[in-house]
């Protein structure tokens, strides 16, 4: 819009040159002196300096387009035992979050160029609220455990964080090198041609991942739902050097290593039609070495007897991963069905990768092998003129993401508020996020499935590059544990299997593009 607007300036321009000449009727009289010499160049100079500083024609050599969405939504949620609806907040399904995009031809073949995606995660996320947190805290990450609340007036959240910062260069015939921060080849999840990502996204732990497991008696058990379930379903975003080939069939290829070589991956996609069938997939693998990096730089003398950080002396982690989806549509009737699976295997206890949920909880005999797995259908048509309308059920289950070999994991709670000083006191004890200080520790799990079941609508409003939607999910957990009463006669456990409550979440909003 900018641009044409300048554009329209630079005809204004000689419009007004022109007049100067002229002496048009109503216009005040001026001399070409006045603008330093011949009037028109200069104006034309001083316009095409203008275009030149401006951000929608970049450095006039490299396009520049902004884009980007806002979404955010209203939650409501029963745990068995509370309820409470939370508004406005920001949907982890598909965040808020803009685009600086950018590209330029190099020749007919050759173009390079760039992208920067920040995502705005400002107050309270779907994901990072719970029974006890509204606003999900996310300002401890700027300013630290003493961060206020945002239900403070006026108090300021955060800006964001950069999604992904790239550049990449592009042939035609050959493919496109990406490098810098962007997500990573590897596991393929769920190929949304229904439409309903924006509320049903392919990842468990997006709207309700923060909110506590409860017991049948109403106890806070010390561990999450998203701690129960897959850590993003999708391949994560990180450092590293990207190849993705053009398209050949129908096929594309993507291969990526990332850190310090510690991760690469690779997958291959597929999207076609045949005959009013919609077809769209493909497959992937992940393979992780990286060790986290160590919160101190201080040397130590680690478990292999020499000085350096100490995270140097465990045992090296290796996570592999690998997933595959399939979708299917008639696109006369609108009918669709789509789904994923995916499995992580982990190696050794006493390594800790950080990826997929590997260290979360800590796993000390290692982390239990996983599985994911979601199936979606439905109808997506236009039924009313303005864009599709998709009515959708879906199904799914996540099974041993919080288990761990050999004894089991243990979910500790904290003793002290001093351990969580964002805790609130709730009828004496110290309730919160994450680490829950008064919460029932749970010990010795050896097992965890996530069912999860869900309904909903979509619809778009073309016209308006919109999409309103209402959704709802359900969430049960079997947990059981090697340890008799899963540690502690406060968890009610019975024959060593942990009595939980469902959790019910539904989720209304809009995701409003630009």
């Amino acid at each position: 819009m900018i641009g044409g607007l300048l554009k329209s300036t630079s005809r204004v321009a000689l419009f007004a040159a022109a007049g100067l000449f002229v002496g048009g009727v109503g216009v005040p009289s001026a001399k070409a002196a006045d603008l330093g010499g011949d009037c028109c160049a200069d104006l034309e100079e001083r316009v095409a300096e203008l275009e030149a500083t401006t951000a929608r024609k970049g450095n006039r050599k490299m396009s520049l387009t902004i884009t980007g969405q806002v979404h955010r939504v209203v939650l409501w949620w029963d745990d068995g035992h509370m309820s409470d609806t939370y508004y406005g907040l920001d949907s982890t399904n598909s965040s808020s979050r803009f685009s600086f995009l950018g590209s330029a031809k190099v020749n007919p073949k050759v173009s390079m160029g760039f992208e920067i995606m920040i995502e705005i995660e400002a107050g309270g996320t779907s994901s990072k609220v719970n029974q006890f947190d509204e606003d999900g805290k996310v300002g401890t990450q700027i300013n630290g455990a003493a961060a206020a609340s945002f239900n403070a007036s006026n108090v300021d959240a955060y800006m964001g964080d950069a999604r992904r910062v790239a550049w990449w260069i592009e042939h035609a015939d050959i493919g496109r090198l990406t490098v810098g921060r962007f997500e990573s080849a590897g596991v393929v999840t769920t190929v949304d041609l229904g439409g309903i990502g924006v509320v049903a996204s392919s990842s468990f732990a997006l709207l309700n991942g923060s909110f506590l497991v409860r017991g049948s008696a109403g106890q806070f058990y010390a561990m999450t739902w998203g701690q129960l379930v897959d850590p993003a379903a999708n391949q994560g975003r990180t450092e590293l050097v990207r190849y993705t080939s053009p398209t050949v069939m129908g096929f594309i290829f993507d291969a990526s290593i990332g850190e310090a070589g510690d991760y690469w991956g690779a997958m291959l996609r597929y999207a076609g039609e045949f005959s009013g069938i919609r077809i769209a997939g493909g497959i992937g693998y992940e393979h992780i070495n990286d060790r986290p990096t160590g919160v101190s730089f201080v040397p130590v003398v680690n478990t292999a007897g020499v000085a350096g950080p100490a995270n140097l002396g465990v045992v090296e982690p290796e996570v592999t991963a690998w997933g595959g989806a399939l979708s299917l549509m008639h696109v006369p009737s609108g009918l669709f069905i789509q789904g994923h699976y995916q499995a992580a295997d982990y190696c050794c206890a006493g390594s800790n990768s950080g990826y997929w949920g590997q260290a979360n909880p800590p796993h000390a005999n290692g982390h239990a092998d996983s599985v994911q797995w979601l199936i979606q259908g439905g109808i997506a048509k236009n039924w009313f003129g303005i864009g599709n309308t998709a009515l959708y059920a879906e199904y799914g289950k996540a099974e041993d993401w919080g288990a761990g070999e050999g004894a089991g994991s243990s979910y500790a709670a904290a003793t002290t508020a001093a351990s969580n000083p964002l805790a609130t006191v709730v009828g004496g004890a110290f309730v919160g996020q994450a680490t829950v200080p008064g919460a029932t520790a749970v010990a010795g799990v050896v097992s965890t499935e996530v069912t999860v079941w869900g309904l909903g609508i979509t619809q778009n409003v073309d016209a308006a590059a919109s999409t309103l939607f209402l959704g709802y999910r359900n969430f049960s957990a079997d947990v059981l544990c090697a340890t008799a009463n899963c540690g502690s006669a406060a968890t009610g456990a019975t024959n060593n299997k942990l009595p939980t409550e469902d959790i019910h979440v539904v989720v209304g909003g809009a995701v409003v593009r630009f």
